[in-house]
């Protein structure tokens, strides 16, 4: 496992929201083998639980479509939702073209 993962816990327990649409464990199941099981911002920062990113939100389409999911830990979910996800979102679409292109 790579050092930036150390103190890393894989996956995050399951909790499902109020009113919203669960993800199959299919589709999470493709984007963590996608993604290698670890986040796609990895860095020295990355800690806590691995989660799963919805890069265009959630909805018809959205929800369980792989292509619109990528892996992110505790720390970077936390900074691309509660930070600036209009920074973010270009990157993670980026991202995923690269991970799904090459699957």
């Amino acid at each position: 496992m790579n050092d930036y993962y150390k103190n890393c816990a894989f996956p995050k327990p399951e909790t499902k929201k109020k009113g919203r649409e669960k993800v199959s464990e299919e589709t999470y199941n493709i984007v963590f083998n996608a993604c290698k099981g670890r986040c796609v911002l990895m860095d020295e920062n990355c800690k806590g639980w691995l989660e799963l990113h919805h890069i265009d939100g959630r909805g018809p389409g959205l929800t369980d479509n792989p292509l619109n999911c990528v892996m992110l830990c505790d720390y970077h979910h936390d900074m691309v939702v509660h930070g600036n996800l209009k920074k973010y979102r270009p990157i993670l679409r980026k991202i995923s073209e690269d991970i799904y292109g090459s699957i």
